[in-house]
């Protein structure tokens, strides 16, 4: 039973020695790591800051500076801003429409001439056509007629020479053929000779003058915005520069601790990493040699158990080395190193559990739980963080666990250092009374004003308007070139007529050369007509038909004709001038205020974004904290965690240690008693053994006498055997007499007692525990 309780009491002792060693090796990786770890972190910590500087110059210098630009070329353009909202509520606008169709009159004039010009060779090309295209057919049909072959009639059939002629015909004196066709013709002549009579007269200028007299408006107010625009830039430049200030100073500290990180921090890490790489191997191997301690320990209880339960009692018979003596020695041996070393690896534990309690306790549980914590308002006390920010704040209400429980929700640089102790961000809201940006505006209002009598069309300008209304472009119908010149020139390909006439004089049959030489002359002035005459006349046509289409649209001006447009914005701009004249004024004063308003609502969403940047969005500490978090991963979780999983190891063993003595003890004890003396029965075993194997091997072996040396030998082994066990007494002691000088010859015989059987030989003198070898004969 209490071999079992041992086995117990090692088994969870075997727990502790396998935590040491692993706690051990932890905890020396854990140091090798942390200088590494550290400074990955302020490189987080580095690369954080520098991000969130490039941010506050964004927000606070790059963005004012670009809206200081966008400012000043609003203010810049403020007439045409306001001008053009003018003239897109009095439809003034039209205006520019009017101008630019008189401004188009010049290309429409040579768009005109283009198409009359194409118009008349197209006419003198088909009278041509049409002269030589008669003289080709009559030629034909009489040889067609004269030829008597199958092929020349088909040709006459299949072409229908005998209606060969110019199927679009522009030749004007040729009405009698095709009048319907010139008829529908479009004529030009007439809008071309309206517009150059209007141009003449200057109806382009005329307009301009007007669209320049509304310019004027543009400009009289953008010369009186310039008289204040240096005053409202002046106070923007001084808000930009109030804002650069604070980026400034932000960023001043932000590069301060870049500074101390690379030349303070970085270098003290180097320090680290050196002492621990010098002195690091000490500790490691002190808490391998206390390992090894309690390993060697466990191996004594180990091999004590395995030779006391497994191996037999020590007996004078045999010396196994693993009896239980053997484990009963083992067993002492883990008592003795146990009461030579406890008291070292006691002292060695109590420092290590102080340590690392007061570590635990004073370090990391603050660090981890920063809030409320009695260790960090000590180190606020001790620190003073307040004065070390805010050295002309000391009232400031920040401390270190404000700024680490800040840090882990994740707040803004801002909040974190609270940083409205040094400037209240919130408060570039009245920024307008500061710097007096909303009374310069106002100064910029009122010089925004409109004087009336404005004339933007002349009547004269009117007139000629009506007049290019009237001047018949609006009746030609463009689409009629396209309809005429779809068709083809002639009825009947000239080209494809050649090419057949060619083939049927080749086939003619001897005796025919007059009508071969015919067809081969008529084939060769179609083949010219159609190369000299229908394809440049093609062209032409097409060419004529994509101007007239162009000119179309072009004339038309979002309306349905161009006299539409010219009548409608006309109307337009005549009601525009009546507003001007009446309401312009005071719609000007109303244009003036909008645009004040919206150039101060402009600054306000900037400077909303800034607080709103500053307050939830920029320097976000994120990266700070899972940095920080590294940090106490590094040193309380991989070095602090093994160091107390080690001392807190060893203690377990050294408690266990108190019941492992009381138990090897009482084992011990126990193991070192060896086996009683068989008896007759392992005499007679024995002997029976020790016959059949001399018998069956040498059957006249000889067999040693009692007296012989074997039994003086046993005679010496088993009494020293029987010493030593707690089984020898008188009971086992030879009671005869000492003296061998006996009378008759020898020592008496041995009497049997009463009503017992005969011995089995006379030779059995003496009882155990001397040797008897059995009958038989002895030398």
């Amino acid at each position: 039973m209490l071999s079992f309780v041992l086995i117990g009491v090692a088994t969870i002792i075997l727990f502790g020695v396998v935590c040491a060693f692993v706690t051990n090796q932890y905890m020396q990786e854990g140091i090798k790591e942390l200088p590494c770890k550290a400074k990955t972190s302020l490189k987080d910590v580095k690369l954080y800051l520098t991000t969130t500087k490039q941010e506050i110059d964004n927000l606070l210098k790059t963005n004012p500076e670009e809206l200081e630009v966008t400012l000043n070329n609003i203010l810049q353009a403020s007439g045409k801003i306001v001008t053009e909202q003018l003239a897109e509520y009095s439809h003034a606008v039209s205006l520019t429409n009017l101008n630019d169709i008189v401004s188009g009159l010049e290309s429409i004039r040579e768009d005109l001439r283009l198409m009359n010009k194409i118009t008349q060779e197209l006419r003198t090309n088909a009278s041509q056509l049409d002269i030589v295209v008669r003289g080709v057919k009559k030629n034909l049909l009489h040889t067609l007629a004269a030829c008597t072959t199958d092929k020349c009639q088909r040709v006459l059939h299949d072409y229908k020479v005998n209606q060969m002629s110019v199927q679009v015909d522009f030749d004007k004196y040729m009405d009698r053929y095709f009048p319907k066709l010139l008829v529908s013709l479009p004529d030009v002549t007439f809008a071309l000779h309206n517009i150059t009579v209007l141009m003449d007269s200057n109806i382009v200028s005329e307009v301009s003058q007007g669209r320049d007299s509304f310019l004027k408006i543009q400009k009289d107010i953008q010369h009186a915005v310039n008289q204040t625009i240096p005053v409202v830039s002046a106070s923007i430049r001084r808000a930009c520069n109030f804002l650069a200030t604070i980026a400034n100073n932000m960023t001043a500290l932000i590069d301060r601790i870049n500074v101390d990180i690379d030349k303070v921090y970085i270098q003290h890490l180097e320090v680290a990493q050196n002492n621990i790489n010098q002195y690091s191997p000490y500790r490691y191997y002190l808490g391998l040699g206390i390992s090894s301690i309690l390993l060697t320990v466990l191996m004594c209880l180990t091999f004590g158990l395995l030779c006391g339960i497994c191996g037999k009692r020590p007996d004078g018979y045999g010396d196994d080395c693993c009896n239980k003596g053997s484990g009963a020695r083992f067993l002492m041996m883990a008592v003795w190193i146990i009461f030579l070393l406890t008291s070292v690896l006691m002292v060695i534990t109590v420092v290590h559990m102080v340590t690392g309690v007061m570590a635990q306790r004073g370090i990391c549980e603050p660090l981890k739980n920063p809030k409320d914590n009695r260790m960090f308002e000590l180190v606020d006390e001790l620190v003073q963080i307040k004065r070390i920010l805010y050295p002309k704040n000391p009232n400031a209400n920040i401390n270190m666990s404000y700024i680490v429980t800040k840090c882990h929700q994740n707040e803004t640089l801002y909040n974190v250092l609270n940083l409205k102790n040094v400037f209240d961000v919130e408060s570039l809201r009245d920024y307008s009374g500061r710097y007096d940006i909303n009374d310069t505006i106002q100064q910029l209002r009122r010089k925004i004003s409109l004087s009336p009598g404005v004339v933007i069309l002349k009547d004269s300008a009117r007139s000629k308007l009506n007049d290019l209304a009237q001047s018949g472009l609006s009746d030609i119908k463009f689409y009629q070139y396209a309809e005429l010149l779809a068709e083809n020139i002639t009825n009947i390909n000239l080209e494809h007529l050649a090419k057949q006439l060619r083939e049927v004089s080749a086939k003619l049959p001897e005796g025919q050369e007059e009508i071969r030489l015919s067809l081969e002359k008529n084939a060769h002035d179609l083949e010219h007509y159609h190369r000299d005459l229908v394809m440049p006349m093609a062209m032409l046509s097409e060419q004529l038909s994509a101007n007239a289409l162009t000119l179309q649209e072009n004339i038309k001006f979002n309306h349905s004709s161009m006299a539409d447009a010219i009548h409608d914005l006309v109307d337009e701009v005549t009601k525009a001038q009546q507003f001007l004249n009446k309401d312009g004024p005071e719609y000007v004063q109303y244009l003036a205020t909008k645009f004040g308003n919206a150039f101060l609502h402009q600054v306000d969403n900037f400077l909303e974004h800034v607080i709103e940047s500053a307050m939830f969005k920029i320097g976000r500490c994120g990266p700070v904290s899972n940095a920080y978090n590294a940090t106490l991963v590094a040193g309380c979780n991989r070095i602090l965690d093994p160091f107390n999983g080690f001392w807190a190891s060893v203690g377990w063993c050294l408690i266990l240690f108190i019941p492992t003595i009381v138990l090897c003890v009482k084992l011990s004890a126990l193991y070192q008693k060896s086996d009683p003396y068989p008896g007759p029965l392992v005499e007679a075993v024995h002997d029976k053994k020790h016959v059949s194997h001399h018998g069956r091997h040498h059957p006249a072996a000889y067999v040693e006498s009692y007296d012989g040396p074997a039994v003086g030998y046993e005679r010496e082994r088993i009494p020293d055997a029987h010493q030593s066990t707690s089984y020898h007494d008188s009971r086992y002691s030879d009671l005869a007499p000492k003296n061998w000088d006996f009378p008759n010859g020898g020592p008496p015989r041995y009497q049997p007692a009463a009503g017992a059987p005969p011995p089995l030989s006379t030779e059995y003198e003496r009882p155990p525990p001397y040797y008897y070898p059995g009958p038989g004969d002895r030398n």
